[in-house]
């Protein structure tokens, strides 16, 4: 089922609530009801991630819409993620639940001026950390290996396992890769796990958490 504002598709991480025009918080709720009420069978219980492309809808109304689903239909919002507007599954993902404050604090840039140097693959069970600044790795990071940095987190090969930058909170904190497929990414205390089976995009991309209170992946061009 679906109309002109919302549409429910399914994909191989679960059920995506899709929002694509540029609308107000009331036209979404008002056309995300009359999809439910059209369907033949009960949503109750169901977990749903939110997809949307750029949209007026601000993290309050994100919260609010959060709060709707959960109370008026017993769903469980599991992530918000955007989309290209070309695209049907979603690119990036962070949790609905996280909140983070409009201003980000001032980071004392001299605390994380240190950068370790690796200089070989993270292969499967293996940790590399600093807590003192940024991590720069020649090689790749593959499923099962984790990075973990309180500063930056720069990868000059494929990122395919978990990196968590920021981890003293730094939530200015950004993660790069020449290619970029991660299990799952961290800035601070919030998570994005991408889609299941996304492929390389065969750009380099940067990780951070944008302007619309959400971490974004986008292509890196320049710092």
């Amino acid at each position: 089922m679906e109309n002109a504002i919302v549409k429910l598709r399914g994909y191989k991480d679960g059920l995506h609530l899709i929002i694509k025009p540029k609308v107000s918080l009331k036209e979404v709720e008002e056309a995300i009801h009359e999809l439910i009420n059209g369907m033949n069978q009960p949503l109750e219980g169901t977990s749903v991630h939110i997809d949307m492309s750029t949209t007026p809808l601000t993290s309050a109304d994100l919260m609010e819409l959060e709060t709707h689903l959960t109370e008026k239909y017993n769903l469980n919002v599991s992530g918000v993620n955007l989309i290209d507007d070309n695209e049907e599954s979603p690119i990036i993902a962070a949790p609905a639940v996280h909140i983070i404050p409009h201003c980000l604090p001032t980071d004392n840039q001299q605390d994380y001026g240190h950068a370790e140097i690796v200089r070989q693959t993270i292969r499967s069970g293996q940790t590399t950390s600093s807590l003192t600044g940024s991590i720069i790795i020649y090689g790749d990071v593959n499923p099962g290996g984790e990075v973990v940095a309180s500063g930056d987190i720069i990868v000059l090969g494929t990122l395919r396992g978990n990196a968590h930058a920021g981890a003293n909170g730094r939530l200015s904190s950004v993660i790069m890769a020449m290619e970029l497929v991660p299990l799952q990414l961290q800035i601070g205390s919030y998570v994005n796990r991408p889609p299941i089976g996304q492929k390389p995009r065969g750009y380099p991309e940067i990780a951070r958490i944008g302007a619309e209170n959400i971490i974004i992946v986008e292509e890196f061009i320049k710092f």
